[in-house]
């Protein structure tokens, strides 16, 4: 239809008529583009055809321009009034307009919507990532004095007496607060590996100096006496935890030597660096320095065992996989035998051989002959069962 329109035109190129048939057509073939250019030359040749101005008007429709669509329609309605097609297409056209604002409103708010929600997730990876740039640093903080060191020192056990020590006894231990701020400041997980820093003790302290120690440190960091707070609540169980440690002489002794092992060790470079023609006041105060570097010692062991511990995790998992692979294997294995090894199918085996040995087209067969003189068909052998024995397998028969 278009061809055909299009060589008319190209003999009366000035016929409105055949422009509005070819928007018709074009229309047709969703060529909306083409069917308006088509409607707006119509509109030209012959402006008080109605028909021209819907076409027009139809084409602006699909092309979503509803408001000059509206208008066209009015135009057209001008020329021949009362026309019902025109009335509906012009309602039509003024509900595409509503529906199009609603949908631009609703775009709008949806695209505010992402936009806020882009904004918090910012905000919340932003808040997220100086948190975490936060607590590296602190832990570099703490980490840049540690350095590793793999010496260990023996200790000669000398013979323990047990009297309450007087320095410990006349040691005023300040307020509660104080202690539970001290236990729970920063790098405070690291800091309370060492039990003699926690109870405010030294290496010489008895078994009864570290259990009226326990008792008194206890009623300081209390819940109860601190307001329930949860600083309050970690100290107290930080202070459990080292008598827990402490009560044990195991691991006392072991806590000592490695105390005594780094302050050892302290004490040997510091007294190197005074021999290489170090300044004495350029050098931290010794016990400050010995502190150190007891909480570096600790921190270290502490690391390492968490390794080791995330080691053996690994291990114990990779070992469960295989064991569990193997079972998985062998269970696989069994059942394909099972299947495999069934009655049908081992029947069926057995009967197409009994069916080749009794094929009649073979028995003349001179060879077959010369090889079956001694051969013997097997047959199942059906014994006599002894009185009050029975079959077993029977009842599978019987089932089948």
């Amino acid at each position: 239809a278009v061809q055909a329109v299009s060589e008319a035109i190209a003999l009366d190129p000035s016929n409105a008529v055949l422009y509005s048939n070819r928007s018709g057509a074009y229309l047709a073939m969703s060529h909306v583009s083409k069917a308006f250019k088509d409607a707006e030359e119509a509109v030209r040749l012959d402006p008080t055809w109605p028909k021209a101005l819907a076409r027009r008007a139809t084409a602006e429709h699909a092309l979503t321009r509803f408001i000059t669509a509206q208008a066209t329609w009015r135009k057209a309605l001008q020329l021949d009034p009362g026309n019902e097609a025109y009335e509906k297409a012009l309602q039509a056209a003024k509900d595409g307009e509503a529906q199009q604002t609603k949908e631009r409103i609703e775009d709008e708010k949806r695209k505010e919507r992402e936009a806020e929600e882009k904004r918090r997730r910012d905000a919340a990876d932003e808040a997220k990532r100086r948190e975490d740039a936060r607590n590296e640093e602190q832990l570099k903080d703490f980490f840049g004095v540690l350095e590793d060191d793999k010496v260990q020192r023996a200790r000669k056990k000398k013979l323990e007496t047990n009297p309450i020590t007087e320095k410990y006894q006349k040691q005023k231990l300040g307020k509660g607060a104080d202690h539970v701020a001290r236990l729970t400041d920063k790098h405070a997980q690291f800091k309370n590996l060492d039990p003699f820093r926690v109870l405010v003790l030294d290496t010489d302290a008895t078994p009864d100096d570290i259990k009226n120690r326990y008792k008194k440190m206890s009623v300081l960091c209390h819940p109860d006496k601190n307001g329930g707070s949860d600083q309050a609540k970690q100290a107290f169980e930080a202070v459990k935890d080292a008598y827990a440690r402490l009560s044990d002489e195991k691991k006392r002794d072991r806590t000592i030597l490695v105390i005594e092992g780094a302050r050892e060790r302290c004490r040997q470079e510091r007294a190197f660096k005074l021999s290489k023609g170090a300044d004495p006041a350029t050098l931290p105060p010794e016990e400050e320095a010995l502190q150190k570097e007891v909480a570096k010692t600790f921190a270290q062991n502490e690391m390492k065992r968490r390794d080791v511990e995330e080691h053996n995790r690994v291990q114990q998992q990779r070992e469960r996989d295989q064991a569990a692979e193997a079972e998985k294997k062998e269970a696989d294995e069994k059942l394909f035998e099972k299947q495999w090894n069934t009655d049908d199918r081992r029947g069926a085996r057995v009967g197409m051989w009994q069916d080749f040995q009794d094929d009649k087209k073979r028995s003349a067969n001179v060879k077959r002959q010369r090889t079956a003189v001694n051969f013997k068909r097997e047959e199942k052998q059906e014994t006599k069962k002894k009185y009050g024995e029975w079959d077993r397998e029977s009842w599978r028969r019987d089932w089948k």
